[in-house]
């Protein structure tokens, strides 16, 4: 009796041990979760600060006393800038939410 004591006595610690790194586990995931969060967070505040900040300059330009050829090459180049800013953001989610969701191999 005392041998089959000592075996349950084993699949018990056994079995807490295995309790334990699963809550470690659940906990780490819930960090990472928390993580992904906030870089979508940030990556959302990077856009609308950007496109705000275009849009101010945008406005500036409009109101300057520029000539057509200067403004029309200022306009060029914030085209570019908001393309380059959706671009970013786009990889950017991309790379946060395809790194929580991709199976580990």
């Amino acid at each position: 009796m005392s041998e089959s004591f000592e075996f349950q006595k084993k699949l018990t610690k056994i079995s807490e041990e295995l309790r334990k790194r699963e809550v470690d586990v659940r906990d780490r995931l819930a960090d990472i979760e928390k993580k992904r969060v906030e870089a979508l967070k940030k990556v959302e505040e990077m856009k609308r600060n950007a496109l705000h900040d275009i849009q101010k300059v945008e406005e500036g330009i409009m109101k300057a006393k520029l000539d057509p050829e200067t403004k029309t090459r200022l306009a060029s180049e914030i085209l570019e800038l908001k393309q380059n800013t959706e671009k970013e953001y786009s990889e950017l989610r991309i790379i946060i939410i395809g790194k929580a969701t991709s199976p580990q191999s």
